[in-house]
């Protein structure tokens, strides 16, 4: 049986895309192992769920929460879901890196799995006795960094293999792009089906 992660939550034309009810209805499907969502902070430090860095023609870290639509929920609502399903955090952008390890650490008895595209942000969040585990996205392009430095790592699928399966066996892989069949069990599968 295959390892299916939901992409940005179960949403339909009636439920948006990265919003509370799709992320609840992921965690909630017996379907998947956990919800992928993505995360942005706001002008006034707030952790919202959204994946475009603009609303409305202006980027997101320059508004205030409360110039946001009520379907962006804040990253504090979203742990505080019952699950003891994975929580995969995609940062697309964040500066307050101290809260937003705070918060994480606050939620020790859930799966949170971290990643960015930028190993300087994820970097960052490497810190000594963290409850989340952190990876890097894209790994195989981001060539120059060592899988020994995160916990997991996310890879296109197209690119996956048995040899870098081999060469990180001691880590948790998740793919995304899945745009071909799945090849193997080890692997989370990062999928909009």
């Amino acid at each position: 049986m295959y390892k299916l992660i939901k992409h940005r939550g179960i949403h339909n034309k009636n439920i948006k895309e990265n919003s509370y009810d799709a992320i609840l209805k992921a965690l909630k499907s017996d379907k998947y192992m956990g919800c992928e969502f993505d995360v942005r902070e706001t002008f006034d430090h707030e952790f919202i769920i959204n994946h475009d860095a603009l609303y409305d023609g202006k980027l997101i870290e320059n508004l205030n929460y409360n110039e946001l639509p009520k379907y962006m929920p804040k990253l504090s609502d979203i742990l505080k879901i019952n699950s003891n399903k994975i929580f995969l955090i995609e940062i697309k952008n964040i500066n307050s890196f101290a809260k937003f390890m705070n918060l994480l650490n606050k939620y020790q008895n859930k799966k949170i799995y971290v990643m960015s595209f930028s190993s300087n942000l994820i970097n960052k969040i490497n810190v000594p006795h963290k409850t989340y585990k952190i990876g890097i996205l894209n790994y195989v392009l981001n060539t120059n960094e060592d899988s020994k430095n995160y916990d997991f790592i996310a890879i296109l699928n197209s690119l996956l293999n048995d040899k870098i399966i081999r060469i990180l066996n001691n880590k948790e892989i998740f793919s995304y792009g899945l745009f071909e069949k799945m090849n193997y069990e080890k692997v989370y599968y990062i999928t909009d089906n």
